[in-house]
């Protein structure tokens, strides 16, 4: 994936470079705004072209897409499809969103919850059905192990939302005592209903707190030949990014060999 705070072109040539089958492209500020990707579409599908990759599209974590307010959410929804137009544009074939909420803790807790659940897969219909219209799907991405929004609310937002889902184990591990990726796979048929997975490793704990540390492969506490083998056995065979942003980018080359000998 692109890191969002540097250039989006030179981005995809580290990489091309790196050997990587496509681009995971991330359209979210400081630098890779869809205002900015809009003036440069041709540079970022000649480079494309130039190292063979595929892309994969993804979007800015903090669009709340279950706003109560509704001229925010409006706002939110907007900019969710400027995003999703521009994506289409660079030949992005599946694009990812993600169920983000920044409120109240008071709409946490019923009645409120389900109209925000229904507030979600209404935003998501929206999405879903315009990116039809592009040539592409929309998935929903998992925040954390289940704390957030339960399985079976996920399931909610994916059935009437008519999305798919991404599969992001890293948070899998986040706000729950165990690592909880079997029992999205159960929920969530690899093919049918997930269609994407993105893997990064960290130590578990709080992601309200930051502890989403999206390190490399081995460098925390995810047992990563488990996953792999998991993945396969439940028939896994779609894409997988490597959401890894350390500094020295020979560990993300490190967790791309790693992720292919799991394979």
């Amino acid at each position: 994936m692109n890191h969002p705070s540097r250039d989006f072109v030179e981005e995809i040539k580290v990489i091309g470079e790196m050997g990587f089958d496509y681009v995971d492209f991330t359209v979210e500020g400081p630098k890779a705004l869809p205002e900015d990707i809009e003036k440069r579409v041709g540079e970022v599908k000649d480079t494309l072209s130039s190292y063979s990759l595929d892309v994969v599209g993804h979007t800015a974590w903090f669009l709340q897409l279950a706003h109560p307010y509704d001229s925010i959410r409006r706002a939110y929804l907007e900019e969710a499809l400027k995003a999703l137009e521009v994506l289409a544009k660079v030949g992005a074939h599946k694009v990812t969103y993600h169920p983000f909420l920044m409120i109240s803790s008071a709409y946490r807790r019923q009645p409120y919850r389900t109209k925000l659940l229904e507030l979600m897969a209404s935003s998501f219909k929206v999405l879903s059905r315009r990116a039809s219209d592009l040539g592409a799907v929309v998935m929903v991405e998992n925040l954390d192990g289940g704390k957030i929004w339960s399985l079976e609310e996920y399931k909610f937002i994916v059935e009437e939302g008519e999305v798919y889902f991404h599969l992001d184990v890293g948070h899998a591990n986040l706000n729950s005592e165990k690592l909880r990726v079997e029992e999205f796979l159960k929920t969530f048929t690899p093919g049918s209903k997930l269609i994407h997975v993105h893997v990064s490793d960290n130590v578990g704990g709080s992601a309200a707190k930051g502890w989403d540390l999206h390190l490399p492969l081995g460098a925390g506490r995810i047992d990563w030949a488990k996953v792999f083998r998991l993945l396969r056995s439940y028939g896994y065979d779609e894409t997988v990014t490597l959401e890894v942003f350390s500094k020295d980018r020979d560990y993300l080359k490190l967790s791309l060999e790693k992720a292919r000998r799991f394979a």
